[in-house]
């Protein structure tokens, strides 16, 4: 009960600051009309020729020290600014400079919003873009190069950002692969997949993950503090923010640093906008890169390798106080995974091996194809309440599923030297080659299936008010994430082992530094064995992993920011507080059997 006290606490804060922007325009309007020779400006800035509403644009008053930048909807609000006559100039990366001459009336309030442009980019009309001769293709809606260079121009600190239409269209749209591109991050890797991704090298659980501010929940099959990216898209976020240097109201969590995937709005745009997309995707050897259905050994089935994918997002602002964004997303991606590993030893019995000599012991190839089905829903809107606040509410559902099939082979050629029986061949070493002793080598092969489903549910509730004097900043977030692993239900063992039926001696010829040229197999007779044939092979053993995990996490936070008139430079005073539960449960169920033949003897 104790642990639910700080939410609704946080709770009673959110609904309470909703009353709090009256009360403080009320105690302003005091504080105006004891000094009437000041007014305010205000208005939204964007770019003409696309639509978009520019974040972080520079509005300043010349030849004062009034400068404000914009917010995520383009708003700018101007206090305290002279009566009379005053030029206001805009700036914005890549973008013109406007300059526009107003007066401002003492005591009152000017509207004025601001269309730029780019006259290099654009053209002389505002709303055409302009080619140049032989080009076939240009920047990509307001210039995602520019966004990011502002963004991080006006940031308070060391700071990446990165526009998701930079890159164009990523792979599968996954949050993933697009984040190891942004120089400081490092991508950590399951086999194929980019599960999880660090700042500065330091790891994955040390990295704060947020979506829009707000801690996402995404659970794998076993514990840790790492967020699993491979059920994120990418296609209804708008940019991706790393901080790498925290400032005083950064959360204490991220050692290594943040990520944060900031959403689209629909403030952010001046009409509605619709994209989609329709793809094909193949990813693979030669082979596989056909229309026909190849082999697949997850449940040995033949299954097709090139896979079409959708995606769309809709933007649709109704009036200038409220608007929807609508994403949505579907797609599936085959991998490829080829695997091979030297075993070297430096000793073994009766073998003429050392640290400077090894002789190559074990040879492992592996086959590990997989298939990872992403599908997402995504919904937010956005209301102006006052003409100095907006409430966002959203909801995001994204499912996946990985199904992975491993095909693996072990030769090893032994640790003893001599033969058994004793007339058999004994091991020789070189360079080059590694003969086996008779009855020494064994294989060991390995058949795995695997079934992952992950289920994210996650919404959020945000609240900002900014009138150029007070800001408040709410936010009510909650994230759970399901992940099953699946195996009895699905009908499928997790691991199928078998070793060789007879006793076998393993030869490694023309091995050159990445394996060897050929692999020979003989009986105790000296007989050539196939490897490849499945009734030289006994079961041994079999095993599930059953398990179902799940992860929730509730998070609130507010802070009240208050601008300073005391210095002659820019300076505001913050408080704040946050408080996050994160709830984890763990069920594995692993069961081993053992086989002992169809007699009951192995």
């Amino acid at each position: 009960m104790k642990m639910r006290c700080p939410i609704a606490l946080l709770v009673g804060l959110c609904a309470g600051v909703l009353s709090q922007p009256l009360m403080l325009q009320a105690a302003d309007a005091v504080a105006l009309r004891a000094a009437p020779q000041t007014g305010t400006v205000t208005g939204r800035v964007r770019n003409v020729v696309t639509g978009q509403y520019l974040n972080k644009a520079r509005v300043s008053i010349k030849g004062t020290n009034l400068t404000v930048l914009t917010d995520a909807f383009g708003i700018y609000q101007l206090v305290n600014v002279p009566a009379g006559p005053v030029v206001v100039e805009v700036f914005y990366t890549d973008l013109d400079v406007q300059l526009i001459p107003l007066e401002v009336g003492a005591g009152g309030t000017l509207e004025q919003d601001v269309s730029l442009t780019s006259k290099t980019r654009y053209g002389q009309a505002k709303a055409v873009v302009e080619l140049d001769a032989f080009v076939i293709s240009g920047d990509k809606e307001t210039d995602a190069q520019a966004i990011a260079t502002n963004e991080q121009r006006f940031a308070p600190n060391i700071k990446n950002v990165m526009s998701t239409d930079t890159l164009g269209d990523t792979l599968g749209s996954s949050v993933g692969e697009f984040l190891k591109f942004i120089p400081g991050l490092t991508a950590e890797f399951d086999n194929a997949d980019i599960a999880g991704i660090s700042v500065r090298g330091i790891g994955g659980a040390m990295t704060s993950v947020t979506t829009d501010g707000a801690p996402a929940s995404n659970v794998w099959v076993s514990s840790t503090r790492s967020v699993d990216l491979r059920a994120m898209a990418l296609n209804d976020i708008s940019r991706i923010e790393v901080t790498k240097v925290p400032t005083p109201s950064t959360p204490a969590d991220s050692l290594a640093g943040s990520v944060n995937l900031v959403g689209k709005s629909a403030f952010e745009r001046s009409g509605a906008l619709l994209r989609y997309g329709v793809n094909l995707v193949g990813n693979g050897d030669r082979p596989n890169l056909t229309l026909k259905k190849t082999p697949h050994s997850y449940l040995d089935r033949n299954t097709y390798k090139l896979l079409p994918g959708f995606n769309f997002d809709y933007t649709l602002p109704i009036g200038k106080k409220f608007g929807i964004v609508v994403s949505g997303m579907t797609n599936n991606i085959y991998n490829e995974q080829h695997f091979t590993r030297n075993g070297w030893a430096s000793s073994g019995t009766g073998i003429p091996a050392s640290v400077s000599r090894p002789y190559l012991q074990t040879y492992l190839v592996l086959d590990g194809p997989r298939n990872i089905t992403r599908n997402t829903l995504g919904l937010k809107a956005d209301w102006r309440v006052t003409p100095h606040s907006v409430l966002s509410l959203g909801g995001q559902l994204n499912r996946a599923t990985t199904e992975i099939g491993t095909l693996q082979l072990t030769f090893n050629a032994g640790t003893t030297g001599t033969p058994t029986p004793a007339n058999g061949v004994p091991i020789s070493i070189s360079d080059n080659f590694t003969i086996g002793a008779t009855g020494r080598g064994s294989i060991t092969n390995n058949g795995t299936n695997q079934l992952i489903n992950q289920e994210t549910t996650a919404g959020n509730l945000n609240y900002r008010f900014d009138d150029g004097r007070w800001r408040i900043e709410a936010a009510l977030s909650r994230s759970f994430s399901l992940t099953k692993r699946r195996y009895e239900d699905a009908g499928i063992f997790y691991q199928m082992i078998s070793t060789n039926r007879n006793p076998i001696r393993i030869s490694f010829l023309d091995i050159n530094q990445d394996r060897p040229g050929r692999i020979e197999v003989f009986d105790n007779a000296n007989q050539s064995i196939d490897f490849n044939n499945i009734d030289n092979y006994r079961g041994t053993t079999t095993n599930n992993a059953q398990g179902k995990n799940w992860m929730n996490y509730d998070s609130g936070n507010i802070n009240v920011r208050r601008r300073l008139d005391l210095f002659s430079f820019p300076s505001s005073l913050q408080v704040g507080g946050s408080r996050r539960i994160q709830t984890v449960d763990l069920k594995p169920n692993n069961k081993n059997w053992t086989f002992n033949g169809p007699d009951g003897n192995p």
